[in-house]
């Protein structure tokens, strides 16, 4: 099941579920059945089926990508200028995400929080989560990092501490000289590859879940409530275009890069990225354009695209942190300073584990979620108009991989 459900059916799916929803109230029923349970249980029939990926797909995710790249002393230069560039760009993107929500503010409705004209109006879940945010201090973001027992963090989904020993596996591994360390790097790969095909068989389901999941909502929608949609949307598209023009043309300016010239001869892939909303099918696209119209070096770029793919994922990482503070932003949740960091250190770290296939962003988002202590059931209103976000965000990684080797080769 390589190939994905299309644009086209996506959005389809979205706007049935607008109408369904809009026709049907909450006590609706079809044969004696109560229309609003059943949409209400196979929207969170395929929500479970994203979380319960997440922890396998993050946990080999990123020991097999740490472990696969060489020996820090084996690196060359190229390699360090690449991987540096790429974090730099996918923290600018995450700064420029955070701003931007905090001063739109899309999850606000003349200043308290609108998730009631969502739907989400569970009082006592909410008093319950804001309680516990006012709890969340300095001490107790290190101790959730380093909790201690490791099988008891991994069956709690203590996030925090997955990420910090996948990585710390990661680097072991590769550190280790070892012909031994050839099967263990082997079983990671596939394992890897497994969830990957998971997730690929939970995301073919993406239209059903999405008619489910708009229809629930759009039951509860009051008319403002796509005012507010529509601000989150306009915050998300915002953000990119920001990183996209103004931060990507400023760094190739200051490298003496053509700018104009460098968009014209990267538009192909640009395309080609916005239509499949995968980085990784772009490649081949990317790899052409760069060197046949805009004449690169095929050894920088075969080296330096591939990487990109996997471990760029500026667009991915802006949205990331942008869904999180909307979501708290509707459930009235001011975020410290403290979470908020939080926020950029995870978003930073995970969106390298998305791999590059659409709509991965959610398995992403969902962890950063349970590391703040906010619930996941925004989640399902958002991933109804995440399609052409992706497409958007996936064009933004795709040119960020372009500019990287326009700056290496300078």
């Amino acid at each position: 099941m390589k190939k994905l459900p299309s644009t086209k059916i996506i959005i389809l799916s979205l706007f049935l579920g607008l109408i369904t929803g809009s026709i049907l109230t909450k006590s609706s029923t079809v044969f004696g059945f109560n229309v609003y349970e059943i949409v209400d249980v196979f929207g969170q029939v395929f929500l479970n089926a994203l979380k319960m990926i997440v922890i396998p797909l993050i946990m080999s995710s990123l020991i097999y990508n740490i472990a696969k790249f060489e020996n820090v002393e084996g690196l060359s230069l190229i390699s360090i200028k690449t991987v540096l560039f790429y974090i730099l760009s996918s923290f600018a993107a995450i700064l420029i995400g955070i701003t931007i929500v905090n001063l739109v503010s899309p999850g606000l409705s003349e200043g308290i929080g609108a998730g009631s004209l969502l739907g989400l109006n569970n009082k006592s879940e909410i008093d319950l989560i804001i309680n516990s945010q006012n709890e969340y201090t300095l001490s107790s973001f290190f101790l959730k990092i380093f909790s201690g027992n490791i099988f008891t963090s991994i069956a709690s989904g203590n996030m925090l501490f997955i990420i910090l020993f996948s990585i710390l596996i990661g680097i072991s591994i590769r550190s280790i000289k070892s012909k031994s360390m050839d099967v263990i790097k082997d079983f990671w790969e596939g394992t890897y590859l497994i969830f990957i095909k998971i997730m690929y068989l939970i995301l073919f389901f993406t239209p059903f879940g999405i008619f489910f999941l708009v229809t629930k909502a759009s039951m509860s929608f009051e008319p403002e409530s796509y005012v507010i949609l529509s601000k989150f949307f306009l915050t998300v598209i915002s953000s990119l275009m920001i990183h996209m023009f103004v931060f990507y043309s400023l760094i190739l300016m200051i490298f003496k890069v053509n700018v104009i010239k460098h968009f014209k001869g990267v538009s192909q892939a640009l395309l080609v990225a916005f239509s499949t909303s995968s980085s990784v099918a772009t490649i081949p696209v990317t790899s052409r354009c760069l060197i046949e119209k805009l004449s690169y070096k095929e050894d920088k770029v075969n080296f330096i695209i591939p990487i990109g793919a996997t471990i760029n994922m500026d667009g991915t990482a802006l949205f990331e942190c942008v869904v999180v503070i909307f979501i708290a932003q509707l459930y009235g949740i001011d975020l410290s300073f403290i979470e908020q960091l939080l926020i950029l250190l995870l978003a930073l770290i995970t969106s390298i584990g998305v791999a590059g296939i659409p709509s991965a962003s959610f398995v992403a988002i969902i962890v950063i979620l349970g590391a703040v202590g906010l619930p996941f059931e925004a989640v399902g209103i958002i991933i109804g108009i995440d399609r052409l976000l992706d497409m958007l965000r996936t064009s933004v990684n795709v040119y960020g991989d372009t500019c990287c080797v326009s700056i290496v080769a300078k």
